[in-house]
């Protein structure tokens, strides 16, 4: 696969790069990036393929370590069942900027962040949200501005559902007996 790296977009827009591809002609297949769905576009043996596959069928936003003689090399992938949909989203050896990148792609697809264990297994990972500090809560504070202008039980409580209502009978008379 060709090295080049995509930029993770702010808001709908589309990324997209050339990557290699054996089967493909020319070698080449153009890999477009929504946060909704990949579209591969290739030519084989002369027929144009375009393949959209929707974000819910890939597994997560991999990270794996190659160990390399020039030092570790970080890969950064969308993680699907079938190798020939696997993208490669970024390589590097920058630790710090290889996990940024990750946890930015995993926002992007809103896809859960995976590490590479052995090839093909891979293994889910819980770390805070972009953005997050440590011991930060993610429940609103109580003494902000915006805290007095909603009643707080309401936000803190859910509406009580009755699972049976009470009998009601209309027109009928109440029988008492003193005896």
């Amino acid at each position: 696969m060709q090295q080049a790296t995509f930029n993770v977009g702010t808001g709908d827009e589309i990324a997209a790069r050339v990557a290699d591809d054996a089967r493909a002609d020319g070698g080449r297949r153009m890999i477009l990036l929504d946060p909704r769905y990949v579209t591969i576009k290739r030519r084989v043996r002369g027929m144009k393929m375009h393949l959209s596959v929707p974000i819910e069928n890939y597994l997560g936003v991999v990270i794996a370590c190659e160990n390399q003689p020039e030092g570790a090399l970080y890969r950064i992938s969308l993680a699907h069942r079938d190798p020939e949909l696997c993208v490669t989203l970024k390589e590097t050896r920058d630790r710090p900027r290889s996990l940024d990148a990750w946890r930015r792609w995993a926002a992007f697809f809103a896809m859960p962040r995976l590490v590479e264990r052995d090839a093909g297994e891979w293994e889910t990972v819980a770390l805070p949200p972009l953005g997050a500090k440590a011991g930060a809560s993610a429940f609103p504070r109580r003494h902000t501005p915006l805290a007095k202008r909603r009643p707080r039980r309401r936000s803190r409580c859910k509406a009580a559902i009755s699972a049976t209502r009470p009998s009601v009978f209309r027109g009928e008379r109440e029988i008492i007996c003193y005896e």
